[in-house]
């Protein structure tokens, strides 16, 4: 019986997926809509890898410029930790890594610059 129950365990332990799905969320920023996906759910401590697809009236733009800021929010006697990067267009979307050095809530806010416009939308993650 014992042996039975190892084996049941072990298949089920090789067999389980490594990680969760993917992060994803769809959020609205003016007259466009901001498809975000991160390639870590939940968002851990280091790399990690964000899409964006960006589309106004049903299509996708490619020729806006996407920064991501990523910061934890203030807390007393620690050092901002307040990070910046830009997104680069990769095929339909845009893409770039954040680094992210602890474990904790951080935000993520997504300003997209088109034309004259820009708009931002933001996000909480909780990196572990």
């Amino acid at each position: 019986m014992k042996i039975l129950t190892l084996a049941v365990l072990l298949f089920f332990f090789l067999h389980a997926p490594g990680h969760a799905k993917d992060y994803g969320v769809k959020k609205k920023a003016g007259d466009y809509e901001i498809d975000i996906r991160m390639d870590r759910n939940p968002v851990v401590v280091g790399d990690n890898r964000i899409e964006l697809e960006v589309k106004s009236g049903g299509k996708t733009i490619k020729d806006a410029r996407v920064l991501v800021n990523y910061y934890m929010p203030p807390m007393a006697r620690m050092v901002p930790m307040n990070y910046r990067t830009n997104a680069a267009i990769k095929g339909e979307k845009y893409e770039a890594r954040i680094n992210i050095i602890m474990s904790g809530p951080w935000i993520i806010v997504i300003k997209v610059y088109h034309g004259e416009k820009v708009v931002t939308t933001k996000l909480n993650v909780d990196a572990q």
